[in-house]
């Protein structure tokens, strides 16, 4: 019955997001206007961004995660990455968050290797994805730091970025620290463990913390540090140019005296939407940070915005339906989370 009020209560909360961030977004909006813009669309130029970023992205996201996998296994065929890669994108999309535990799971059962060490290294992707995009917004506030408050000003994303971004610094050294103390970390582990929880909790607990610690092992093989660099470096250009692409697919003069770095700050500004688990690929918080984006900042048209956000948002979205069904079809993928205690 809890459970049951649990999900209700959950459904709510998340289509009155959706529904509150759609209204923000679309208000105001001429919806002749948009349709005009829409018809005036390069979608040629548009799916090529499209392409970009979902595939190109995803091939350069799967070969970075081998190197986080490397601590349990070093020949992880590539297939098997990029497929699990697409077929957590594809429950992401129906379910939010829901492919971060599909993708780790699918790849773990096929490879052989442990279920929570593989959930673990999403938790470092997610880290350097993180990092990435704080370090990229701090250049932008260089450029655009007024224009920004007055945009997202009340939402005080500048000091969330801040202390966010420090608080995952912290995570990461002291995740680090007790990697290199391992031994004392498990002595430690074990005594919390038997003096707070029930004896039926504490192997599982240990486990679970052990095999997160462990997720960061990936610094043990210094001989990958500049491959993983290089890639998240290359990872971020290619969604960056996606961006450009998408904003050169519009004829509006504003679009199109856009350059490279304002796609930057794009990209960077709708990281943040993206963060808010929604489902449709986060969609209405998207397409408000896009609109108010390139409103406020760059004072594009309001229905060339929204245009803008429209198609960069469903092309990606039907991007990631098709090519993450194809491989769950291929994988005969079923949406099942449950730990099989035999690959831990």
């Amino acid at each position: 019955m809890v459970k049951k009020i649990k999900q209700i209560l959950k459904f709510f909360i998340v289509s009155g997001l959706l529904i509150f961030f759609l209204y923000l977004a679309f208000k105001d909006i001429d919806f002749n206007k948009l349709i005009e813009e829409l018809l005036k669309t390069n979608y040629i130029l548009a799916i090529l961004g499209m392409i970009v970023g979902l595939v190109i992205g995803s091939v350069i996201r799967a070969e970075r995660w081998r190197y986080f996998l490397y601590p349990q296994k070093k020949n992880i065929k590539f297939g098997d990455l990029f497929s699990a890669v697409m077929i957590g994108y594809f429950v992401n999309a129906i379910i939010p968050r829901g492919g971060e535990v599909s993708r780790p799971f699918l790849l773990a059962q096929k490879e052989g290797i442990s279920k929570a060490f593989t959930l673990g290294t999403i938790v470092v992707e997610r880290i350097f994805d993180m990092l990435s995009m704080f370090f990229v917004f701090g250049l932008c506030l260089f450029f655009y730091r007024n224009k920004i408050q007055e945009a997202f000003g009340k939402y005080d994303i500048e000091n969330i970025s801040l202390y966010f971004s420090l608080g995952l610094l912290f995570l990461v050294i002291i995740a680090v620290i007790l990697l290199i103390k391992i031994e004392k970390t498990e002595y430690f582990l074990e005594k919390f463990a038997s003096r707070l929880l029930p004896k039926k909790y504490r192997e599982k607990f240990q486990k679970a913390l052990l095999s997160l610690l462990n997720s960061f092992s990936f610094i043990k093989y210094k001989e990958n540090y500049l491959k993983i660099f290089l890639l998240s470096v290359l990872l971020w250009l290619d969604y960056a140019f996606s961006t450009y692409l998408f904003i050169n697919a519009f004829s509006d003069p504003t679009m199109k005296s856009l350059n490279f770095l304002d796609a930057n700050v794009v990209l960077t500004l709708t990281a943040f939407a993206q963060t808010i688990p929604l489902p449709g690929n986060s969609a209405g918080s998207y397409h408000f940070f896009v609109k108010t984006t390139l409103v406020v900042i760059y004072g594009v048209m309001s229905e060339t915005a929204m245009a803008y956000a429209t198609i960069s948002h469903l092309l990606t979205f039907i991007g990631i339906i098709v090519i993450g069904f194809y491989y769950s079809l291929k994988e005969n993928y079923k949406f099942s989370f449950k730990l099989n205690k035999s690959s831990q």
